[in-house]
């Protein structure tokens, strides 16, 4: 089939989530990060990342094309992990390009997907697309408990430790402004932990945000850090 999201009906995003093909990348993703002792990198993390996009964009009045697009761009985002963490953004828009075109996409609505995909860790890029600081807004700031994989604390690294820390995770959006509030244990990772080791996030979602016209502010334990 060929068709356009022109009149709101966003079935490019409910195509890819149900597609067998892309549910077995995704959970491969998932296990090489489980394999290498990261972070939950599977089903749970797309459908966040996509559904706080949709959410964003909502709220800027995106049209339902572009939400629909970015959506389904931030269900892929990581499906190259399902090859290697390395450059996962590149080969994640090779394999994308060859699912979507298989489930014939047309060619203009690919492209704009997989350049988003491909976008998604270049912290230059975030000022040239509002849609894919969207994206990055949404995957840099899914910090939670709920994605430590590991259940024996002597296993942690230091990364384990931050996003455990984690048991709550608040981002509010705004017209003007997005806020991003956290609680953290600090008797599991302190707030300068915290800082060392997701500064470059912080960055990212400063970036975005300038480039959607908007604040970036951050609480830790409702206290503002930015």
């Amino acid at each position: 089939f060929l068709w356009r999201c022109d009149v709101g009906y966003m079935n490019h995003y409910d195509t890819v989530t149900t597609n067998n093909d892309v549910l077995i990348y995704i959970s491969q993703a998932d296990k090489n990060f489980a394999a290498l002792g990261y972070t939950e990198q599977g089903l749970r993390h797309a459908k966040y990342t996509s559904e706080l996009v949709e959410k964003i964009l909502s709220t800027l009045n995106s049209s339902a094309k572009e939400i629909d697009l970015s959506k389904t761009a931030s269900f892929l985002h990581d499906i190259g992990c399902s090859v290697a963490y390395k450059d996962h953004e590149q080969s994640g828009a090779i394999i994308s390009y060859k699912i979507l075109s298989k489930l014939n996409f047309v060619k203009e609505d690919i492209f704009k997907i997989i350049s988003l995909i491909s976008a998604h860790e270049d912290p230059e890029f975030i000022t040239v697309s509002e849609l894919v600081s969207a994206m990055v807004l949404a995957d840099k700031t899914d910090v939670l408990r709920e994605r430590v994989k590991k259940k024996d604390f002597k296993l942690f690294d230091k990364h384990d430790y931050v996003h455990y820390a984690v048991t709550k995770n608040v981002l509010d959006i705004y017209k003007d402004k997005i806020i991003l509030e956290l609680t953290i244990d600090t008797k599991i990772c302190s707030v300068l932990e915290y800082f060392e080791i997701f500064m470059s996030r912080i960055d990212f979602c400063r970036k975005a945000c300038a480039k959607l016209g908007l604040s970036f502010n951050f609480y830790i334990n409702e206290v503002k850090y930015l």
